[in-house]
């Protein structure tokens, strides 16, 4: 690399308030875990000055109170003299946690976000499903927030029961082995466009584009037929083949599951499940081999297409998660959620075999998350949600609330209130292993849980009350350290936030996005509904 070419560590510049800015950068591969970092201040196109009287080495943050007030740019150096991006901030603003904010169109109402490395430089640019004119727009946003694309998916902007655009699953992988990305989407030619998506037409395709570009790489007909389709991608044949593309049709009865070959599009298998799934379709490498299975509902795909194992009998299963839930056993472990059929939770192991279960009335919602440090491993929550769709409380319920986090033995954490279950988004915002959670309703802020049910706030963690922080909001490392940060719409303001922990860390560590797992887990983000997974510890 040529000196004084900027060397990317997502460099990010936040005010603190009181005239004080917080930096905050990334380890990259290469960098030793005691990597010194100097840290360098200018006014705009000035000269640049050292601001570190010794080397930054036990974190990667770093404060700074200029005698001056006023926008000031930023860079830090490593022990190669390389200098990384440009930030800048302005040391006389209010504390915010406003990393990153992006300008979206009035007119539109998003549907939808997810992440991926649009322009195949390590950074994750947004992906956002829109309601436009009528109908479904993808459009694809730089990590700083640039525009690169838009396209018209030509599908009606509203679809299923809910008059949501999720009929339109999306996501961003590199599925033809190029080593480029793309993004996979669901579109039409058809010239009619319906007011409302009940089930195909003709002329819909499953269309893979180049994510920095959105030229066309290959298109094939789309598989699915119901309006409640899945998407998403798996390395079935290893990480050294391409992906395979995989798209669920139905969920509550008998089921289709299509796999495409990520090269070209053509079909590589087709199943017809009478068991139902779910509302996401689950890939993960279960047994350590370096390939990929495919978990659909209660039921395990090979690579071939046939059945690896069947689950014991339950129906449709309202959340699903592979991960490494228990460390004690090898290779990972599913958690499923079961809304009818033998309703409750099921802990599964990567054969298929229950390893504990808990009977609920109807299983809705949840995350799969490091809740405490003093029990190794991850702590899933599920509620039991005692309503039916009228509102009335179900004959035979628990009155008081279940809404469980269980540890890996089948047994209880803690019990979550009914205002903490309807409220609490999954974050990991801060330093600790454990994981926070947004408050998304009331006061919408950052706090951390306790063993004993009680909740504080976390410093700097006041959010913008126009962020809306539910389901689609959507959370991972994208700028800064290895903290995690919130991708967030505020539909008033008509802008996109992207917002990060401006307190300094202790310690340093490196970004999850260095994990396979951790990255293919947060590019299911549009495929349908998602379940929160800790980044790895």
């Amino acid at each position: 690399m040529m000196e004084g070419t900027p060397y990317h560590r997502w460099l990010r510049a936040l005010p603190l308030g009181k005239g004080t800015v917080s930096l905050s950068w990334r380890l990259l591969e290469g960098d030793g875990r005691d990597e010194p970092f100097h840290v360098e201040r200018r006014r705009q196109s000035g000269a640049w000055r050292r601001l570190s009287s010794s080397p930054v080495t036990e974190s990667t943050t770093f404060q700074d109170s200029p005698d001056q007030s006023g926008t000031w740019q930023y860079r830090v150096t490593d022990s190669h003299g390389r200098p990384s991006e440009a930030a800048q901030a302005d040391s006389s603003s209010t504390a915010s946690p406003v990393a990153i904010s992006v300008p979206l169109n009035p007119d539109d109402t998003v549907g939808g976000l997810a992440i991926g490395d649009l322009t195949n430089d390590g950074r994750m640019g947004y992906i956002v499903r829109m309601a436009r004119g009528g109908t479904v727009w993808i459009c694809g946003f730089r990590h700083d927030g640039a525009l690169l694309w838009e396209i018209d998916t030509r599908l009606p902007a509203t679809g299923d029961w809910d008059d949501t655009t999720r009929h339109c699953p999306y996501t961003c992988w590199d599925v033809n082995g190029d080593g480029r990305s793309e993004v996979v989407l669901h579109t039409t030619k058809a010239k009619n466009v319906p007011e409302h998506y009940e089930t195909a037409g003709p002329d819909e395709f499953a269309t893979v584009v180049d994510a920095e570009t959105a030229e066309v790489v290959w298109e094939a007909a789309w598989p699915a037929r119901d309006s409640r389709a899945m998407l998403n991608v798996g390395h079935l044949h290893g990480h050294d083949a391409p992906a395979s593309v995989l798209i669920l049709d139905g969920t509550y009865g008998t089921v289709t599951l299509t796999a495409m070959d990520g090269a070209c599009g053509e079909v590589a298998w087709r199943v017809e499940q009478e068991r139902p799934a779910g509302h996401n379709l689950d890939v993960g490498d279960l047994d350590g081999d370096g390939s990929q299975e495919v978990i659909c509902g209660g039921v395990c795909y090979r690579a071939d297409g046939t059945i690896r194992w069947e689950a014991e009998p339950f129906g449709h299963t309202d959340i699903s998660k592979p991960a490494a839930i228990d460390p004690d056993r090898e290779g990972l472990q599913i958690w499923y959620g079961v809304e009818s059929g033998n309703p409750g939770v099921y802990f599964v192991d990567k054969h298929g075999q229950t390893i504990f279960k808990e009977s609920f009335r109807h299983a809705h919602y949840g995350w799969v998350a490091r809740h405490t440090a003093e029990v190794p491993g991850l702590q899933p929550h599920t509620a039991e949600d005692a309503r039916h769709e009228y509102g009335a409380v179900r004959a035979g319920t628990r009155e008081e609330g279940h809404f469980p986090i269980f540890l890996p033995d089948g047994s209880h954490w803690l019990n979550l209130t009914d205002w903490q279950r309807k409220n609490f988004v999954p974050v990991h915002w801060d330093e600790a292993s454990e994981v926070c959670f947004i408050v998304r309703k009331e006061n919408k802020r950052v706090v951390r849980l306790t063993h004993d049910g009680s909740i504080y706030d976390l410093p700097y963690g006041k959010l913008p009350e126009g962020g809306s922080y539910g389901r689609s909001s959507l959370c991972a490392d994208i700028t800064g350290d290895f903290r995690e940060e919130i991708v967030c719409v505020d539909p008033d303001a008509h802008r996109l936030l992207v917002l990060a922990n401006p307190a300094p860390a202790t310690r340093r560590r490196r970004s999850p996005f260095d994990d396979f797992t951790y990255r293919h887990d947060r590019s299911q983000h549009g495929g349908g509904y998602y379940t929160y997974l800790s980044p790895p510890d």
